[in-house]
């Protein structure tokens, strides 16, 4: 009943502020299973982490990395002018020990939600994250690449183990954080939960994640 309620306010969602061009709340996917439709460079371990888990009748995608930083991502070409809002729900219930995203040895993220542009080998990345230490709002460059911009949307400890629901307008977070005022082709989303760098534990929950057009 709660997923149907969920599902009815995301069709809700899409009535009052635009179409939605896709929706992945993993409800089709096996408990245990790996989910459909996504992929990762590091097949063999990718399974490791990400498996779907149930809940009071509702599926979602669980994150639990033990000292391993995969992503995975959904492949789904859109215009970003056409259909500029990401929304999603998560929750962080482990996070990682000592990271700390400024920087290579700690950058680890218990729930981290990415907007990929561009091609490889090196494409544009929008990632979103939920810190263990850096304040809400923070925005930055990735360590690793000046191509990956992330921004802080959530933080500590004080909301583990709560469902919160994320709005992002990515259009308008692409144009701010690249200063680029073209118009973006999306290539795809992707997701991460890591504590590879940390060598601890992350764990996490996505789910109802949804590209959706502004209201005319």
């Amino acid at each position: 009943m709660k997923k149907l309620i969920l599902t009815l306010l995301i069709i809700l969602a899409g009535a009052l502020f635009g179409q939605n061009l896709f929706i992945l709340d993993f409800e089709s996917d096996g408990i245990g299973s790996f989910p459909a439709g996504w992929t990762s460079r590091e097949k063999p371990e990718m399974a490791k982490v990400y498996k779907i888990n149930a809940e009071e009748g509702n599926k979602f995608l669980r994150g639990d990395a033990k000292g391993l930083s995969i992503t995975i991502a959904f492949r789904q070409k859109w215009e970003l002018a056409a259909y500029p809002l990401l929304r999603w729900r998560w929750r962080a219930l482990t996070l990682p020990t000592g990271s700390n995203e400024r920087k290579k040895s700690g950058n680890d993220d218990v729930l981290g939600m990415h907007v990929i542009f561009g091609g490889w080998p090196i494409p544009k990345v929008i990632k979103y994250i939920w810190s263990e230490t850096l304040p809400v709002g923070t925005e930055l460059e990735s360590p690793f690449s000046s191509k990956t911009k992330m921004v802080v949307l959530r933080s500590g400890k004080s909301q583990l183990g709560e469902w919160i629901y994320e709005e992002r307008d990515v259009l308008a977070d692409y144009k701010r954080l690249f200063g680029d005022d073209s118009q973006p082709v999306a290539r795809g989303i992707a997701i991460l939960t890591d504590s590879d760098n940390t060598k601890s534990e992350a764990v996490g929950d996505y789910d109802d994640i949804t590209i959706s057009a502004k209201k005319n």
